[in-house]
């Protein structure tokens, strides 16, 4: 009896890392995610960009270039963004396919379908919605049920069993995308105009608008209007003249208006 006394609340604190482990990393931005393993612009300064596949984590970005470059230091083929760095980045860009490929039939698809929304995609919207809107209270329920078990005295006497458990209570409650805001959830799938700012000035760009995050809009099909940024898919060989999906940052950039159909 003493020696289940003693295991089990060892058991459950590596339980309880292990689930707060696996939860944090699930927790990455999911307009983010959908940029996940595509070909992105990035820039990195007001007239410097970089362009790779992007692969998202939980605590940074890492942009694997298309072809390897020498620097006096090395031969690289990748850049990694640490969180700081992310979180400044005002956009990424997704240069639509080519319209004649399947990836281009696919996206054209996409589009068709973020315009109008199947019963599927409506019902688990409105679902992602209700739980949003009640977020807190099923976040304090999670965290009410953790507490409880936490309370043991057993597991009470281990060492750093709080942070711990307070680190899995925080992960349940982030696992969920928790932004919703009423007036863009009316503007999903409607065509917009974001303006943005930029230090030259504000730059106002139209799009569709597929989704929104704390910290990010995902906008479909842009028509790029910046001339700087233009100038540089030209000579990165990106077609400047196609529309582009695009991932602003809200620190810079809001909706603004709603187009006329």
């Amino acid at each position: 009896m003493d020696t289940i006394a003693f295991w089990l609340p060892l058991l459950l604190l590596f339980i309880s890392a292990l689930l707060g482990t696996a939860l944090k990393r699930k927790a990455r931005d999911h307009c983010l995610k959908k940029f996940e393993e595509c070909k992105v612009v990035v820039p990195l300064g007001e007239e410097s960009w970089e362009k790779g596949i992007l692969y998202v984590f939980a605590q940074g970005l890492e942009l694997i270039y298309d072809i390897p470059y020498s620097t006096p230091v090395a031969k690289i083929s990748s850049r990694v963004l640490h969180p700081a760095e992310v979180s400044i980045i005002p956009y990424f860009i997704r240069p639509a396919p080519d319209a004649d490929t399947r990836q281009g039939y696919k996206w054209r698809k996409e589009l068709t379908r973020i315009r109008n929304p199947n019963f599927s995609d409506k019902a688990s919207r409105t679902f992602l919605n209700f739980y949003n809107m009640l977020r807190d209270a099923f976040g304090q329920a999670s965290q009410a049920i953790v507490g409880a078990i936490s309370k043991d005295t057993s597991l009470a006497k281990v060492r750093n069993s709080d942070k711990r458990i307070n680190e899995l209570k925080s992960g349940l409650v982030n696992l969920v995308p928790n932004a919703w805001e009423p007036v863009l959830e009316k503007y999903r799938g409607a065509e917009i105009v974001v303006e943005r700012k930029t230090p030259k000035g504000i730059i106002n760009e139209s799009g569709i608008l597929e989704d929104y995050s704390a910290q990010y809009l995902l906008v479909r099909e842009v028509e790029i209007q910046d001339p700087v940024l233009l100038a540089y898919l030209k000579s990165a060989s990106v077609k400047e003249k196609k529309k582009h999906d695009l991932l602003y940052n809200r620190s810079l950039s809001i909706i603004r208006h709603r187009v006329a159909c």
